[in-house]
């Protein structure tokens, strides 16, 4: 008995399934339209991978930095202490706990997409959008046309806009 058993296998091992649906993912950020077409258990999975994504993303504090603030200080050769240049200041603990915090968020992103230029479109473009959405980032739409060989129900996994 499959009792509290979450998530659909996929006739798949797991290694599988994490690679599946990071492909899926990346297939899904980088499509110009935000569509992608898969069948509809792929679909129904991949839609709640991608809402924990951009949630992850969204919770990322909108971090403005100055080009003379220092997160760390400055050493030379020899391991001895720079003093800061003119104008410079260290960071303060606020400016350095939000720095951490997004710092920690895009890492945990990068662990399951594995691609930095994704993670930093989903980061600074995808998310933004969805500040006001409490939920439900994507859209899957059962679609009519089967596909070919198989027979298998397709379905449109889109990203709301």
């Amino acid at each position: 008995m499959r009792h509290q058993k979450a998530g659909r296998k996929l006739n798949r091992n797991s290694s599988h399934r994490v690679a599946l649906f990071r492909n899926l993912a990346k297939s899904l950020l980088l499509s110009e339209e935000g569509k992608i077409t898969t069948t509809i258990p792929k679909a129904k999975e991949l839609a709640g991978y991608m809402d924990s994504l951009i949630t992850t993303a969204k919770k990322a504090p909108t971090l403005t930095v100055p080009d003379n603030v220092r997160f760390t200080k400055r050493k030379d050769k020899n391991g001895k202490e720079l003093p800061l240049q003119e104008g410079e200041r260290m960071a303060t603990p606020e400016e350095l706990a939000a720095y951490a915090q997004r710092n920690h968020l895009r890492r945990q992103v990068l662990r399951d997409l594995h691609d930095p230029k994704l993670v930093k479109k989903l980061f600074e473009e995808i998310a933004p959008k969805y500040a006001d959405r409490p939920g439900g980032y994507t859209r899957v739409l059962k679609l009519a046309e089967r596909r070919r060989g198989d027979g298998t129900q397709l379905a449109l996994v889109e990203l709301v806009s």
